[in-house]
């Protein structure tokens, strides 16, 4: 008797619950940096008492804790669940779906193919034992003869003839089944299939149709900018141009819904951080010291972006100058900085699930791709100095693929209006017309906005580090744009420069962007023999340096350029720097840094010159060149 009073509430419970299973409409996304917010919407009828409601057919990658359910009408949400629905596969991909309709269909039309070789095979069978049977049985004419043998042979012809152009046509049929084969292959690697429901129980008091609304956040989602920097030439304005790159693998298909691109991030620590008190502790002055003059000033900031095999940014992945305990983890971007001393390091490039790489810094803007570690590839791709991944391939070293400035296309674009909302720590762009991404990790370059702003252009060059010119271009009010960090391709006077990166990090007024060299201003630096010598006094030598920079200007308009070089700095007393030239320069005292500051007319040519002399125990060693 016991036992029955204890069951029956449970039966009864059950009985009075009902299961309701609801089909939703995905109508928003707002796209974050890394992860994205869905919303979803539906109308159902909804009978009085207690009610099992399942909304089916949402993402796996979904962050359960993020799953919120408004329900408009008399009812009360007694709790809200997220399971998997092995039952319910996800979607089937458009591009799989195509390629499995084109597989049917190259099947059929290679069956047809195979029949109708089939006949004329037979043709060929009969017309031998037709030959065979007429000279053995039938006794003919001449005449007869000879018309039945061309009748023969030229039918034979046409027959083996066509029998030929058929077994080409499905030996064609049969490489291009075992291109859509491996295709296939690669698109259906992932085995779980499956689906989440979210599962909102609930007390409904009145029989309603009642909407609901679904948000939730998926990780697998994200989007990065990148620019288009169009220089006409030094006496027009610049045009920027803002791309948006979204991608997503969901497991869901974001089909014709209103996309919101944000520039917030979910996943980062959004606690305030809190001061500690601070102690202080004797340490070895001498090693910092000897640090900092070993930096001095070629400490230099190496930049890009790691990215998988499908191009999508690896947010903290490990990258790290070789040989040292100096590395950085990037960002939500796949962006890395790291300080080096002086460019073309090499960096060591590390992650979970792909495969280490080592690669030569340079100078620019590198994207590095990584190799999953479970996939036997041939090749990692680096994408260096004016690259692309739309680009075609101009040329490998050592087993990577580099691909050349001249080979750039620029990526096709979705030509759209935008709606630009500013809020207190975010930036939202919402996209008037309905959006498609698939969920196939391919990005979608979606333009933003595009804005001309008056520059002030400046050439630059440090002849000791590279005999070369570089366009700057200085924007002031560039608050105004909007702008966040992120890659750019540069064009001036309509030839592609290559990429670099547009770091807003300085907080200046004026907003300093490095368009790249000009092969139109010619740099030389040439240390003058005749002048630069070394002499031996006592216990001491001194080495005179004197050298000669050039600058010429090989454009048709004048062009402003700044020019720097640097004195030595002794950091012992026994080392003497002294008779300092640098005639129509200025010298920061503190780096010894000299600068010049020149308006080079159109096809003229300046020159500037720089004296200086080392004293130093003639014992000692010093790098002076």
């Amino acid at each position: 008797m016991h036992l029955l009073l204890l069951v029956l509430p449970f039966t009864i419970s059950a009985q009075t619950t009902k299961r309701v299973t609801l089909e939703t409409k995905m109508e928003k996304v707002t796209v974050f940096l890394k992860g994205a917010q869905v919303l979803r919407t539906g109308k159902q009828l909804i009978n009085n008492g207690k009610q099992e409601i399942v909304f089916r057919g949402i993402s796996t990658d979904i962050e359960k804790n993020s799953v919120q359910v408004k329900a408009d009408g008399k009812l009360t949400v007694l709790s809200v669940k997220v399971q998997r629905d092995f039952l319910n596969e996800q979607e089937v991909r458009e591009e799989i779906k195509d390629l499995q309709t084109k597989q049917e269909q190259l099947e059929d039309k290679k069956a047809a193919t195979q029949k109708m070789l089939e006949v004329f095979k037979q043709e060929e069978n009969m017309l031998i034992k037709n030959q065979q049977i007429g000279g053995t049985i039938v006794t003919l004419k001449p005449e007869e003869l000879r018309q039945s043998l061309e009748f023969q042979r030229t039918r034979l012809t046409e027959v083996l003839k066509k029998q030929l152009e058929l077994g080409k046509e499905i030996e064609q049929m049969d490489k291009e089944q075992a291109k859509l084969a491996s295709q296939l292959r690669e698109l259906n690697q992932k085995k779980d299939l499956s689906t989440n429901e979210i599962v909102l129980l609930a007390d409904v008091k009145e029989n309603a149709i009642v909407p609901f609304e679904i948000t939730y956040l998926v990780k697998k989602a994200g989007w990065y900018p990148s620019y288009n920097i169009r220089v006409k030439d030094v006496v027009s304005p610049l045009t920027i141009e803002m791309n948006a790159n979204v991608y997503q693998t969901s497991g869901e298909g974001w089909n014709n819904v209103k996309l919101i691109l944000s520039t917030g991030n979910p996943n980062e620590n959004n606690t305030k951080p809190e001061i500690k008190p601070w102690y202080l502790y004797y340490v070895d002055g001498s090693l910092a010291n000897y640090r900092q003059y070993m930096l001095g000033n070629e400490g230099q900031m190496l930049m890009g972006r790691i990215t998988d095999d499908k191009g999508m940014p690896l947010a903290g992945a490990t990258v790290q100058l070789k040989g040292t305990v100096t590395g950085t983890s990037t960002d939500a971007n796949g962006v890395y900085k790291i300080k080096a001393n002086g460019f073309n390091q090499t960096l060591s490039v590390s992650y979970v699930g792909f495969e280490q790489y080592e690669f030569n810094s340079g100078n620019q803007f590198v994207n590095v791709s990584l190799r999953p570690s479970d996939k036997n590839l041939q090749e990692v791709v680096v994408v260096g100095y004016g690259t692309s991944r739309d680009q075609d391939l101009a040329g490998s070293v050592s087993g990577v693929q580099i691909r050349g400035a001249s080979t750039f296309k620029e990526r096709k674009q979705i030509p759209v209006q935008v709606v630009t909302t500013y809020q207190p720590t975010t930036t939202q762009y919402e996209i008037d017309e309905v959006t498609t991404i698939n969920n196939d990790g391919k990005m979608n370059t979606i333009s933003i906005h595009e804005n001309s702003i008056a520059a002030y252009y400046e050439y630059y060059t440090a002849p000791k580090l590279e005999e070369a010119a570089y366009l700057t271009a200085k924007l002031t009010n560039w608050q105004d744009l909007n702008l966040i960090p992120g890659e750019t391709n540069l064009f001036f006077e309509g030839t592609y420069l290559g990429k670099s990166y547009l770091d807003l990090s300085s907080g200046s007024d004026t907003l300093s962007l490095s368009l790249g060299i000009d092969k139109g201003i010619v740099v030389k630096r040439t240390m003058l023999k005749e002048f630069s010598n070394k002499k031996f006094l006592g216990s001491n030598r001194t080495d005179y340096r004197h050298f000669e920079l050039t600058v010429r200007n090989n454009k048709t308009v004048p062009v402003n350029i700044i020019i720097e070089d640097q004195f030595p700095i002794s950091p012992q007393k026994e080392i003497e720097v002294g008779d300092a030239k640098y005639e129509g320069a200025k010298i920061d005292e503190d780096t010894k840094i000299i600068t010049w500051s020149y308006i080079v007319e159109s096809k003229q040519q300046k020159k500037m010159e720089l004296k200086y002399s080392v004293k130093y125990p003639k014992e000692k060693h010093l790098q002076l060149d």
